[in-house]
């Protein structure tokens, strides 16, 4: 099933023509390298962390539920009883927006999440 899930979630996606490398405002995301950095400041990104930032960055100003995240970050078509996505989110945010940064991912209660720069 799992399996199954993972194939179709695959079939769905456009052919990877995506850009390697995205400058967001402050943010540089090297996809290849899997280094990202906000105003010069290593974020030391986890992989799953990486792409999280990567689809948030690409959808900004749009609220981004757990649902769409779990489909296409996760690769679920279905949604688990689960807090991971809150998980993943708030370590994210905490190496995203530093001290006394302006924050630029924020949670918008009930229905998920915005990439903003305001």
């Amino acid at each position: 099933v799992e399996l199954t899930a993972r194939v179709e979630a695959l079939l769905r996606r456009p052919n990877d023509t995506r850009e390697t490398r995205l400058i967001v405002g402050p943010l540089d995301l090297d996809l290849l390298t899997g280094r990202a950095t906000r105003a010069g400041r290593d974020l030391e990104l986890l992989p799953r962390e990486l792409k999280l930032l990567d689809y948030m960055v690409r959808r900004p100003g749009r609220i981004i539920t757990r649902s769409m995240l779990l489909q296409d970050v996760w690769g679920y078509t279905f949604e688990p009883n689960t807090n991971v996505v809150d998980v993943h989110m708030g370590r994210l945010r905490r190496k995203v927006d530093g001290e006394g940064e302006a924050p630029l991912i924020r949670n918008v209660r009930g229905q998920g999440y915005v990439f903003d720069l305001h």
